[in-house]
């Protein structure tokens, strides 16, 4: 249709909209509202019905179980690792091929112990995250940048690390060495990279941390000294007295197994208020100079009572 204003011409187009390709496209739209509501509205039916959506719960319990049991096996074969792996260590180290005195020995062997341990845990729990699907690269890239993030948390840790393997290297204590650390005094149980165990003479055991550890004051490693002190009265002769310390301190000598050297009176060593004070010493064994110092007084104290000597 042409229509003709003011010298403009306009054409005007008569065609209509097909009514086949409307009803098309209206109606594929409306079959994907229906199906995609039907869809929902099955879905929330389900659970408004008390139902769950059906999922294959056989097939899940059974992956499941499979991978306990995976992880099990997994657990139990760490086991047997570390009970083999640590007594073939102990082998190794008592084997005549090692020469090494026993208290170095037996440090080597818990501390090897310790690391074997925590190193077939550490390789189980990559295995079971393995087991459970999760990705060990993934895993451990994370790990490096967490790491960078505890940094500063983990220096407590390192410096225990680095102080246990100083321990160990220098051999400043060993297993059953009587010491005093920071003032505790005890024997060591066990020696890690990260913690001392002493057990003190009341039968508890301290723990240390390597890194907290200051001073070290080793008693088993050289001989002791026993100082043994006694008094005697003024009204007393302190040559009797001394000639008397001597006889007993020559008999501990040839009966005691614990006294190693020399057995010397050294005289007198202070005057008090009340008496004198004499002071005799005796070389023994490491860590037996409380003993022999104690069984000292006892036997000179009954010498002195036979002799008539007074204390005060």
């Amino acid at each position: 249709m042409v229509n003709t204003d003011a010298g403009h011409t306009y054409v005007a187009s008569t065609a209509k909209p097909s009514p086949v390709a409307g009803n098309t496209a209206t109606s594929a739209h409306a079959a994907g509202l229906t199906s995609g509501s039907s869809a929902k509205a099955g879905f929330w039916q389900t659970l408004l019905q008390g139902g769950v959506p059906a999922v294959d719960w056989d097939r899940a319990a059974i992956t499941a179980g499979v991978k306990a049991a995976e992880i099990l096996l997994l657990y139990l074969a760490a086991r047997v690792a570390i009970r083999f792996g640590s007594r073939a260590v102990g082998r190794l180290l008592r084997s005549p091929a090692v020469r090494m005195q026993p208290r170095r020995r037996d440090t080597m062997e818990s501390l090897l112990d310790n690391v074997l341990r925590y190193l077939v845990y550490f390789i189980f729990i990559l295995m079971a995250l393995q087991t459970m699907g999760v990705r060990i690269e993934t895993l451990l890239a994370g790990a490096g940048i967490a790491g960078l993030a505890l940094g500063f948390g983990a220096q407590s840790l390192i410096r225990d690390v680095l102080t246990g393997f100083f321990i160990l290297f220098e051999d400043q204590y060993a297993v059953g060495d009587l010491v005093k650390i920071n003032n505790v005094t005890g024997t060591v149980k066990t020696i890690g990279l990260r913690l001392t165990r002493l057990q003190v003479w009341t039968g508890e055991i301290e723990i240390i941390p390597n890194g907290q550890i200051q001073q070290i004051t080793n008693y088993s490693r050289e001989n002791a000294v026993a100082v043994i002190d006694v008094p005697v009265s003024y009204r007393e002769d302190t040559r009797r007295a001394m000639d008397v310390m001597g006889q007993v301190l020559e008999e501990m000598r040839m009966e005691s197994d614990d006294i190693v050297g020399d057995v010397k009176v050294l005289g007198i060593h202070m005057l008090r208020d009340n008496d004198i004070l004499l002071r005799a010493t005796a070389v023994c064994r490491p860590t037996r100079g409380a003993d022999v110092q104690r069984e000292a007084v006892h036997r000179i104290i009954q010498a002195f009572a036979r002799e008539q000597i007074a204390l005060r």
